[in-house]
């Protein structure tokens, strides 16, 4: 079977990025052949992303900042870790634009690969391009959460998108909360979205089984977003009464809006604790950073499903996330009963990722006592951690297969 896989956003990047990058490595060993289409900026190397996939995988780059593409590559969220494009900032001549030149690379990959079938990644504007593209065709796609975001805050190609949804031959969610919503948002009946799930990259991230001494690290992994709910975190962080040289605290990562980052590093640099904001890094120092940790935080206001959990989980820490929408169910009880996990409760919000105002000081309540409770439990042992191989990306790409054999 050859199987080409389309996304809007850069491959490289981004939680869906990893995703996408996950399942392609995955079914390597389950596919005859596999292509890509995907947005780039002029500057991003090619060979680089060809190298990501042992040019194993033939790319169709849709090359932004470039003749009539003269725009960033758009994003899913409001604040990517690139320069982005905003959804509700298109016009109607950058959307014809994009769908352009999207078509045109759709339209080089099935000229010169000639799919059997066709992974969309996202329920949004470019799957909605592919499926009107290719009515005969076999196309399925991803939810990764954030189109449905971006369908419940913006009425930008709404309709179009919707109707174009209702048309794939099969949708998958990551949970089943997420299923309940997809059927709601879009209108689609039960039976032709399935529970896929999501996983992680064993090869990278695993417990190296460092000796944990000195201050106990606690670490975050993402965009510097206000979304993200960092900046409470960091107020958890101010109200805790532990020595200043007994924990370190390390943020990993970046984000396009310069005022939002800004603002967190400098509350975050007032701290009586040292908080290392390390930027954005690749996967392997990723990995390294999550296997020097002893807790991993992540106090997201909204997630997708957050890859970056069992990352955490599978490089030693204990974790604490916020209780967002079918991450408990997703982890399962094995995680959710080893004691190594701590979900916050929200605050109540105003809109999608915004809270009220009022609501910040419980929430920051709650996040310094799930702190306390965690470092509590790393004072008592700094060792334990939980083993999740049957998580790994291999497990979930067979199982996309078998459901593409359907489709097929």
């Amino acid at each position: 079977m050859k199987v080409l896989h389309v996304s809007a956003q850069k491959p490289d990047s981004t939680g869906s990025g990893i995703y996408l990058s996950g399942i392609i490595n995955g079914m390597k060993a389950l596919c005859e052949k596999q292509a890509l289409v995907a947005g780039i900026d002029r500057e991003d190397c090619i060979n680089s992303i060809e190298k990501k996939y042992n040019n194993e995988v033939d790319f169709f780059p849709v090359v932004y900042n470039s003749g009539e593409l003269d725009f960033n590559v758009p994003g899913m969220s409001d604040n990517m870790p690139y320069s982005s494009t905003r959804y509700m900032d298109m016009d109607e001549d950058m959307a014809d634009t994009m769908r352009f030149a999207i078509r045109e690379a759709l339209l080089r990959a099935t000229r010169d690969f000639n799919p059997d079938i066709i992974v969309c990644h996202h329920l949004y504007f470019a799957t909605s391009i592919v499926r009107e593209l290719f009515p005969d065709k076999k196309i399925v796609a991803i939810c990764h959460g954030t189109c449905i975001r971006q369908m419940k805050r913006i009425d930008f190609k709404k309709d179009y998108i919707k109707d174009n949804v209702k048309k794939l031959d099969m949708i998958f969610a990551l949970h089943d909360e997420q299923k309940n919503i997809i059927q709601d948002v879009y209108e689609i009946e039960e039976s032709k979205i399935k529970v896929l799930g999501s996983g992680y990259d064993s090869s990278v991230f695993y417990n190296k089984k460092y000796k944990k001494e000195g201050p106990i690290k606690v670490s975050y992994a993402g965009k510097l977003s206000y979304s993200k709910g960092l900046l409470p975190f960091i107020e958890a962080i101010n109200s805790l009464d532990y020595p200043t040289d007994m924990l370190e605290f390390v943020f990993a990562g970046n984000g396009s809006l310069v005022d939002e980052c800004r603002a967190i590093k400098e509350y975050g640099a007032k701290s009586n604790y040292s908080i290392d904001f390390i930027g954005r890094v690749d996967q392997f120092r990723l990995s390294d950073e999550l296997n020097k940790s002893d807790i991993f935080v992540l106090p997201s206001y909204y997630e997708g499903l957050p890859l970056v959990i069992l990352e955490a989980l599978s490089c030693g820490n204990y974790v604490i996330s916020t209780d967002v929408d079918g991450v408990k169910q997703w982890l399962g009880n094995k995680v959710n009963d080893s004691g190594l996990i701590d979900y916050v409760d929200l605050p109540k919000m105003k809109e999608v990722s915004l809270p009220y105002e009022e609501e910040i000081p419980m929430f920051v309540k709650r996040l310094k006592e799930s702190l306390e409770k965690a470092i509590e439990y790393r004072i008592l042992d700094r060792e334990k951690y939980l083993s999740i191989e049957e998580l790994s990306w291999n497990g979930l790409a067979a199982k996309l297969y078998d459901y593409l054999m359907i489709v097929k």
